[in-house]
């Protein structure tokens, strides 16, 4: 019986910037580490924005593990994609086969779908990942009888097209991140869906604050944004609030913004809003241990990586209260705040900032958090024991092997 296992997300790579990409990595790396048969498979294209062929087609090595890289395919600007398109964000009721239509050209890859399909018996699972692109929806629906979704849901007009309730049901069964997450996928796709919460494991890294702010000089307190700029993690909103923030205070703070993606920055605040753009991993740990809190703004999280992180530094966390799996993490760790409208982000602000004990012990309470409910150990055996469940072959050794 074959051992190896095929993670399948649309992009892979170091710099390639984005949540549920990274969790593949990391856990792909960590299976790897500990002895797992691992390969990646994933189209060539580098961002989510263009999905332009980016990386050679064929075989590449990515920290000591596989990676098979095909052409890919994407019609997300063609007039007829976009109409369906905005049908899904207006919740109209769709056909099927116009749903299938539009997921189908965001992004696909003909190769790598024939590669799947014909090299099925070489694999003993294939994880795909995210649920909300053409290479998850049409390689899983390929292979169901091997086929996880690590589905990184969102409550979201998207979640509620019947072609992803069809595809997670049609597959082995779905790997969560978070017990919210969970919660939201039974309530959308029925209490009998099949998954199981892994979700990801977190270790610190050597870094060093002083360096972060020595290259790129950033002076005194500063609030770090991590991630995607773009409106759908709501960084348009951090800014607005950042800036009204200074507007009202004339508090002498930064907010420092990484990640890949534009942001427009009012021209008053140019000088109190720093935007590094995509770092390398290095300077991502350093700026943990710069910064003095951690914002996350976003409504659309499913487990929210950079969070867990930052508290792996001693990071206070101030997060959207909309959104399910971040206030979850608030909640039941103590690390920090949460908001809901402008006074409340400046309230809170100013509690953290002018209160360092405060601060400190909240750091503290997140990073114990993270310590107790995402080491590898653990999140290793749940994705085990989801496998041998799933698979129906329970009792398989580490790795799948007997």
């Amino acid at each position: 019986m074959p051992e190896t296992i095929a993670f399948v997300p649309p992009r892979y790579g170091e710099e390639v910037v984005g949540g549920a990409e990274t969790l593949v990595r990391e856990l792909a790396e960590e299976l790897k580490r500990r002895g797992w048969p691992v390969e990646i498979l994933t189209t060539r294209a580098r961002d989510h924005y263009t999905w332009a062929n980016y990386y050679p087609e064929g075989e590449d090595e990515v920290h000591g593990i596989r990676v098979r890289r095909f052409a890919a395919v994407t019609q997300q600007t063609d007039p007829q994609v976009r109409k369906l398109h905005t049908r899904v964000l207006d919740s109209k009721r769709m056909p099927v086969k116009d749903q299938v239509a539009w997921i189908s050209n965001t992004v696909s890859s003909p190769d790598m779908l024939e590669y799947i399909t014909s090299h099925c018996d070489d694999y003993r699972a294939f994880i795909f990942a995210p649920y909300l692109f053409g290479t998850t929806y049409l390689g899983s629906m390929a292979v169901p009888e091997k086929a996880f979704v690590i589905s990184c849901l969102h409550d979201e007009a998207y979640a509620r097209l019947p072609i992803f309730k069809q595809m997670l049901h049609a597959a082995r069964g779905a790997l969560f991140n978070t017990r919210p997450e969970e919660e939201l996928a039974r309530r959308l796709m029925g209490e009998d869906l099949r998954g199981w919460v892994v979700g990801m494991g977190f270790d610190s890294k050597p870094s060093d604050g002083r360096r972060f702010r020595a290259k790129f000089g950033v002076e005194g307190d500063f609030l770090l944004y991590m991630g995607r700029r773009e409106p759908g993690k709501n960084t348009p909103l951090l800014v607005q609030y950042f800036c009204n923030y200074l507007h009202h205070t004339g508090r002498d703070l930064k907010l420092v913004l990484t990640g890949s993606g534009h942001v427009e920055i009012p021209h008053r605040f140019r000088e109190s809003i720093i935007d590094l753009g995509f770092i390398s991993e290095r300077d991502k740990w350093d700026s943990y241990s710069a910064a003095s809190l951690l914002c996350q703004p976003s409504v659309n999280e499913s487990l929210s990586i950079v969070m867990l992180q930052a508290w792996l530094w001693g990071l206070p966390c101030l997060v959207h209260a909309d959104c399910p799996v971040c206030r979850d993490h608030v909640v039941r760790s103590g690390g920090g705040l949460y908001f809901g409208n402008y006074a409340q982000f400046h309230e809170e602000l100013d509690l953290i900032l002018g209160n360092p004990d405060l601060a400190q012990r909240m750091g503290a309470a997140g990073r114990a958090y993270v310590e107790s409910e995402f080491p590898w150990d653990v999140v290793v055996q749940h994705f085990q024991e989801a496998l041998d469940e799933g698979l129906g072959d329970a009792g398989r050794g580490e790795g799948g092997v007997a």
